[in-house]
């Protein structure tokens, strides 16, 4: 996102902590949270089918963004996401709030989807 889009997020966003080793969503979970990380980093796993292992997919750091997809989609979240360092502070918008905020920015979102699609 360039300086424009990002302020765009305004006032509506909400400040959620997380520990090392802490999951910030979970594959599987109905997704109404979009996730932009302040500071910090965490990674994306994906479970795989038949047992309990997961598979790296992902670094994000600060300036990273997640969660998009199941909130453009209305599909359940599609991989895990996990803080890596001792703190990873994100900034969240709910469902509703990105809708109404970033419905005009939904393509911009969408640049990640092919990425992700590498991962299914």
């Amino acid at each position: 996102m360039d300086p424009y889009e990002r302020s765009k997020l305004g006032d509506a966003v909400k400040v959620e902590t997380f520990k090392k080793q802490e999951y910030i969503i979970r594959q599987g979970q109905t997704g109404d949270k979009f996730f932009f990380i302040n500071s910090g980093t965490a990674i994306a796993t994906k479970n795989v089918v038949g047992s309990n292992e997961e598979t790296k997919v992902m670094d994000y750091e600060s300036g990273a963004y997640f969660g998009e997809r199941a909130l453009l989609t209305n599909d359940v979240r599609a991989a895990n996401i996990i803080a890596t360092s001792d703190e990873v502070v994100c900034l969240t918008l709910e469902r509703e709030t990105f809708t109404r905020l970033l419905g005009p920015l939904d393509e911009i979102l969408k640049r990640n989807m092919d990425q992700y699609k590498k991962y299914a």
